[in-house]
């Protein structure tokens, strides 16, 4: 019952890109629908934080540093009025880098005005593969599964070039309309975290129209 609530939960809000660094791109923006969904808080203005503006943050590749600090609020308003901007974009960066197979990561203001600090806490590795997709799936879960792993580097760390790899192997096995790859919560003190396939095999339906729609004017 567990395991198909939390299978349940990783289906939703998921979206599909099949360009290089997708997964990554499209998995912060969904870690961000959530969190500003959960703190009922949208920005006034966004910006990219400086590298000089984050310390902790050295051993991430330049390409992906940029992306986890780009588009953090700085004025936002929220269920608080006057909401503090780099509260707001700590814990913004807090569950970017939580999506990105970095669970213990913390974030705390410091030093002078609009400072952060990350501590990204231990490096975990893959354990379980699970696959969401509808029915009559044209590729078995088994196959997916297998794929999945075979791009797994050999320590099976959980990184975001991992999850990269593992959308790129399996997208390989058909014409899927969205494949999304993104880590689960940890399991237990092993420093592992389950791996979620998202796939969606069909283009959504578009709404229909409604009677009347585009008649103005005739």
């Amino acid at each position: 019952m567990l395991r198909r609530t939390f299978l349940a939960i990783f289906s939703l809000t998921l979206a599909a890109c099949a360009s290089q660094q997708g997964n990554t791109r499209e998995v912060l923006r969904r870690a961000d629908t959530r969190f500003f969904v959960r703190e009922q808080c949208q920005p006034k203005g966004t910006a990219s934080l400086a590298r000089g503006q984050v310390t902790g943050l050295d051993e991430l590749p330049g390409s992906l540093r940029a992306r986890v600090l780009a588009d953090l609020p700085v004025e936002a308003v929220g269920s608080r009025p006057f909401m503090q901007c780099q509260d707001v974009a700590a814990r913004l960066l807090e569950d970017r880098l939580h999506a990105l197979c970095w669970p213990e990561a913390r974030v705390v203001p410091q030093g002078p005005p609009g400072t952060l600090n990350v501590q990204l806490g231990a490096r975990y590795q893959v354990d379980a593969i699970w696959v969401v997709q509808g029915k009559n799936p044209k590729v078995s879960s088994a196959r997916i599964i297998k794929e999945a792993k075979s791009a797994l580097p050999k320590d099976k760390a959980c990184t975001a070039r991992t999850l990269e790899d593992i959308r790129s192997r399996v997208s390989e096995l058909g014409t899927f309309h969205r494949v999304l790859v993104v880590p689960g919560p940890p399991i237990g003190d092993q420093k592992k975290v389950p791996v979620v396939v998202d796939i969606s095999q069909k283009v959504p339906a578009s709404p229909p129209r409604e009677e009347g729609a585009g008649s103005r004017g005739k």
